[in-house]
């Protein structure tokens, strides 16, 4: 038994540590929706404002996980342009070309297109992957008569820690609603469980954990999660920063424009996850930083190429003013941002997508740059008109679609929502100016026509998503939404806006 014991105790010890070693580490850092952000921006927490977000606290937060953390991958879910003035200068020849150079030297191993990567073109969305210095991944947008990738690959497997990880990504089906006709002419999205269905058994072959990256909303990832076997993780560019499980995936998203990273730490063995560790990490600036010295340099030379003239106060503001970004209903900027439209044009009705408001502006001074985030997209105003019964058909249309929606000037409508009421019958009440349109459902002007000013985006999607019609004898006036905004503000000083009940939903049938 002496020595029996020994040699038990040995082998007990073996088989311990073999079992051990047969499970792997692998920390994934992501992000998503970055939207050109390279400075901290103000954010109130907690009743106090603060600044966070930005280049050097991403590089910050980024080199600590680094230092305690092993076998580490950082991963983007895409739309790195797009929202601010980094995101318009040329580096490199490349229109916001500066974006992934910043991701360089956070030292990204992966990212996707989003589709705000196609804002300039398509032949700079191409440059914007050329200046990228690791691989850039979308299995879904191909070129409509040859059927090839626009990407330059659909996936790719990277190894971290003896781990093989797949990682393949997929843009929203609705892309060619969500960017400028003129950018996305000859591509084709194909659909997108279909495609994944279709990579996701060879990818298997040669990986150990298969990441999906999603651009589109959370449900899609649900639907992923449930719909395709074999993969793992799915993050997500949903900008709300939900982490849940679904389905055995892991679908996460962080909040966007660098406010958050997404922090997972997985333990693998036998090509699944067995234990994880997930978190969101608020990138403060407010703290001390000690970003990599080529991450600071870069965002001193992104501030050199700044015209100074942008940093101009030019107004003020009395509150705190949220975007409304997609959700619908009323909107205190969207209302500021329609009346400044009639006011520049001298249209009766001014129409403004909420997805087009990208910024929060907060009490005490306003630049020029504060009003250029707020509206990032150099829309120009179109001018077209519309008559009573084609203003009720759109805003049935705006009330079925629910995303994106108007935000509305000269008008005021009183709608069920479409629980209560089928498409046609949702819009209870509309009024312009004195004119009342529609009443008790009932269309009482159909043929009036009035002038309307919208921004050229909405002009450009009429048909296929806003409207349901092309716009008949549309006029560009050319005037500039972001100048215009601070035009208003530097003529009239206070950016005072409120609730007006422009839009009211009936909360149930009387």
């Amino acid at each position: 038994m002496k020595k029996i014991l020994p040699v038990f105790l040995i082998a007990i010890v073996v088989f311990n540590f073999a079992c051990k070693s047969q499970s792997k580490s692998l920390v994934i850092i992501f992000s998503n929706d970055i939207h050109g952000t390279f400075q901290p921006k103000k954010f109130r927490s907690e009743g106090k404002l603060r600044l966070i977000g930005g280049m050097e606290a991403a590089s910050h937060y980024i080199n600590r996980l680094r230092e305690t953390e092993k076998n580490v991958l950082l991963i983007d879910s895409g739309d790195i342009m797009t929202g601010s003035l980094a995101a318009q200068i040329k580096y490199k020849e490349v229109i916001g070309g500066v974006m992934p150079e910043f991701l360089n030297r956070l030292g990204y191993d992966i990212r996707c297109y989003g589709n705000h990567a196609f804002d300039r073109g398509q032949e700079n969305a191409v440059g914007l992957e050329r200046l990228t210095h690791f691989p850039v991944v979308l299995a879904n947008i191909v070129y409509k008569e040859s059927g090839e990738l626009f990407a330059s690959q659909p996936y790719h497997v990277l190894e971290k820690g003896g781990i093989k990880v797949g990682v393949i990504a997929v843009m929203e089906e609705n892309f060619l609603q969500e960017v400028s006709k003129q950018n996305t002419k000859g591509l084709v999205v194909l659909p997108i469980i279909p495609t994944l269905n279709s990579y996701v058994p060879e990818l298997d072959k040669k990986s150990d954990l298969i990441v999906v990256l999603i651009h589109s909303k959370v449900v899609i990832g649900d639907k992923v999660a449930k719909e395709v076997p074999g993969i793992d993780i799915a993050l997500v560019a949903s900008e709300d920063g939900r982490f849940k499980e679904v389905n055995g995936v892991l679908v996460k998203s962080t909040i966007g424009h660098l406010k958050t990273l997404g922090f997972l730490k997985l333990e693998v063995k036998k090509d699944r996850i067995i234990n994880f560790e997930e978190k969101l990490i608020w990138l403060w600036a407010d703290v001390d930083l000690n970003p990599a010295p080529d991450v600071s340099e870069l965002v001193r030379e992104v501030e050199m190429s700044v015209e100074s003239d942008f940093n101009t106060v030019i107004g003020r503001s009395d509150f705190d003013y949220k975007a409304p970004k997609y959700e619908s209903g009323e909107n205190a900027l969207g209302n500021w941002i329609a009346d400044v439209m009639r006011w520049k044009t001298g249209a009766q009705i001014a129409l403004q997508n909420s997805g087009g408001i990208r910024a929060d502006i907060f009490t005490g001074p306003v630049t020029k740059r504060d009003i250029y985030e707020l509206s990032p997209f150099c829309n120009t105003l179109v001018l077209f008109k519309l008559t009573g019964r084609q203003l009720k058909e759109i805003l049935e249309r705006d009330i079925e679609r629910g995303r994106d929606s108007f935000q509305v000037s000269g008008l005021k409508y009183v709608y069920y929502p479409i629980s209560a009421r089928p498409f046609g019958e949702r819009v209870w009440r509309l009024e312009v100016g004195r004119d009342i349109i529609v009443d008790r459902g009932e269309l009482l002007y159909p043929e009036k026509a009035y002038t309307v000013a919208t921004n050229d985006y909405i002009a450009g999607q009429a048909k296929d998503k806003y409207f349901g019609f092309d716009i008949k004898d549309p006029v560009n006036a050319e005037f500039f939404l972001e100048l215009i905004l601070m035009e208003w503000l530097e003529k009239h000083k206070v950016l005072k806006t409120s609730l007006e009940g422009r839009i009211t939903k009936i909360s149930s049938e009387n």
